[in-house]
């Protein structure tokens, strides 16, 4: 781009750095039709939206402004935002670009409509036939037709008839099966009495919200790896449930599909990597910097001095193999600390779910893999959840040597430290389950390590 046209593109948007801006998707979905504007200075069909203005309390209340000001129309909210993050568009440069709020808003189609401000015409169009859009707005509708048929499919308001408890994770949600005529949803669910911490209770919020927009940002792009259907409604995330009475698998199973389901696993890990990244806007830390932070940083002369006071109570409960392991695992944390602590530069980054443990994954011997919890999904190495994923078969007994070569070894080294850290953390209401899984993990990634660098 030359100078001159650089200068063109800028001069477009209000501050260098970034802009802010909110768009509305506002669809009636009765008629499966959505609202759209011509603009004024392109042409292109596009979703109601604009600039942020500094007396607006919020981008919602921004989008349902531009939506009033462009179609002189008042959408109800739908209580979702469907987008939040940087977008491609033609005035974006290297100097400033355009993040945008997406909301979701209800509307009737025989409701008036009067283009106005950067309007040149407003219309309904049919979900199922929309004309090119501008920018990245196509990519923003296809998110809101993702949530509508999610709803359609997991909320129907004939089918809740049962609930059944399900035990299982760390994190403090509600969790049920629900159950409906021929339908059986996973519900996981945010209850503010479940916290004591402000700061805990808002990040289980914020940890549901990731997860529902990463399964829409790769369903949206063609990864069949995640549910086909899943939406957050209020704190409450609603999936297809892939239930063992249905022969969903959500561990390696000891028969002769164990192959099976470490290729099909594998597969799909391989195929998330080409998916493209979404734009990072949450308010979490990306798991790649937890790995540092909460890993060997986080290993300490009194942290060490924690993990093997607990190795005496922890080694008693292992086989006689992986005790020996942790021993040597225990005297070898200094090197091991001093090569994970060299400056790293890998030479690029890719799609990771950054979890990849059996208990995320459920395998069917026809539908294939299934990957939910995507709470830490972010930028990764390559190969680092088939790692993950294969220090975990590892752990449980079963042969990984004929996978060593998708493995990264360098993730296996961060693991180790990862895990090996947490196995420090305190221990809450005298259970030390978590804590000695985790001693456990380190001491698996550790036996690894081993074999990939003695292959």
């Amino acid at each position: 781009m030359s100078e001159t046209m650089t200068q063109t593109v800028e001069r477009k948007l209000w501050y260098e750095g970034v802009n802010f801006t909110a768009d509305a998707v506002v669809i009636d979905p009765a008629k499966d039709k959505i609202l759209l504007i011509e603009r004024n200075d392109t042409g292109e069909w596009a979703l109601p939206g604009g600039f942020i203005d500094r007396d607006d309390p919020s981008a919602e209340y921004a989008a349902a402004r531009e939506a009033m000001e462009e179609a002189d129309l008042s959408p109800r909210p739908a209580e979702t935002i469907l987008f939040r993050g940087v977008v491609d568009d033609p005035r974006n440069s290297n100097d400033a670009w355009i993040e945008t709020s997406a909301y979701l808003f209800f509307a009737d189609v025989d409701e008036p409509l009067i283009s106005g401000d950067d309007a040149k015409s407003v219309d309904w169009k049919d979900l199922g036939d929309l004309p090119g859009l501008y920018a990245s707005h196509a990519d923003i509708v296809e998110l809101g037709i993702d949530y509508l048929g999610s709803v359609r499919k997991l909320r129907r308001p004939d089918m809740i008839t049962t609930m059944i408890p399900v035990d299982g994770g760390h994190m403090q949600y509600d969790k049920n099966f629900i159950e409906g005529g021929d339908t059986l949803v996973f519900s996981k669910a945010h209850r503010d009495e479940n916290f004591t911490d402000s700061e805990k209770a808002e990040r289980s919020k914020l940890y549901l919200r990731k997860e529902a927009d990463v399964m829409a940002h790769l369903r949206t792009r063609g990864f069949a790896a995640v549910p086909e259907h899943s939406a957050l409604i209020d704190s409450e995330l609603l999936m297809e449930a892939f239930s063992p009475d249905n022969d969903w698998r959500w561990r390696a199973p000891k028969d002769a599909t164990l192959s099976r389901y470490v290729k099909d696993t594998l597969m799909a890990f391989d195929e998330l990597e080409a998916m493209p990244l979404m734009s990072d806007t949450f308010d979490i830390e990306p798991s790649y910097l937890s790995f540092k932070r909460e890993g060997w940083s986080a290993l300490t002369d009194d942290t060490l001095a924690v993990i093997r006071e607990r190795a005496e109570t922890f080694f008693p409960r292992m086989n006689e193999s992986s005790r020996r392991s942790g021993e040597e695992l225990l005297s070898m944390v200094e090197p091991l600390k001093v090569e994970a602590m060299r400056p790293h530069s890998p030479e690029r980054y890719v799609a990771s779910h950054h979890d990849a443990r059996q208990s995320n994954i459920a395998w069917h011997p026809e539908h294939g893999t299934k990957v939910i919890d995507w709470s830490w999904f972010g930028a990764g190495e390559p190969g680092s959840d088939a790692t993950n994923f294969l220090i975990d078969i590892h752990k449980s007994g079963h042969d990984i040597r004929d996978y060593l070569d998708v493995m990264n070894e360098h993730h296996c080294l961060t693991l180790i430290g990862f895990w090996l850290a947490h196995a420090s953390w305190p221990i809450h209401t005298g259970d030390d389950s978590v804590r000695f899984q985790q001693f456990v993990s380190a001491v698996s990634a550790y036996e690894v390590l081993k074999i990939l660098r003695e292959r």
